[in-house]
């Protein structure tokens, strides 16, 4: 089961699309000399840590950017607006107790890991299957 919240997935993705890059780059350019061996799950793992590292410092901060509380509070003197609702509320930034505004830093995960970790973990991935590769031959 894969478990994200808000744009995680994108990490997820970019896996796929690391496995596409991988292959194209194996066919065009290696002319299929990585495929079947180790080298090409380091490929893949590389790809994947390059387009998430992208995620990771353009992406994600433009999404989960800090967005600030609103709380509604009752109007001492409701109104009546020109089409005939009568407004009791009036919305407010949130203040804590020492006024300054209250934000919300939303955090997109996935496996409730933060999704900017991600290329962290590909790029090890990719480095470990590159030893391997070298290893085995």
């Amino acid at each position: 089961m894969i478990i994200w919240t808000r744009w995680g997935f994108l990490s997820f993705l970019a896996v796929g699309l690391g496995v596409l890059c991988a292959f194209g780059v194996d066919t065009l350019l290696l002319g299929g000399i990585v495929e079947g061996s180790p080298w090409l799950g380091a490929l893949v793992l590389g790809f994947a840590a390059l387009i998430n590292f992208v995620l990771a410092r353009w992406v994600y901060p433009a999404l989960d950017k800090p967005r600030p509380v609103t709380i509604t509070r009752p109007l001492q003197m409701p109104y009546r607006t020109p089409d005939g609702r009568v407004v009791t509320e009036e919305t407010v930034p949130a203040l804590d107790p020492e006024g300054r505004p209250v934000v919300v830093r939303p955090v997109s995960t996935l496996f409730f890991i933060p999704a900017r970790y991600f290329f962290i973990i590909l790029g090890l991935g990719a480095v470990a299957l590159a030893i391997v590769a070298l290893v085995t031959g």
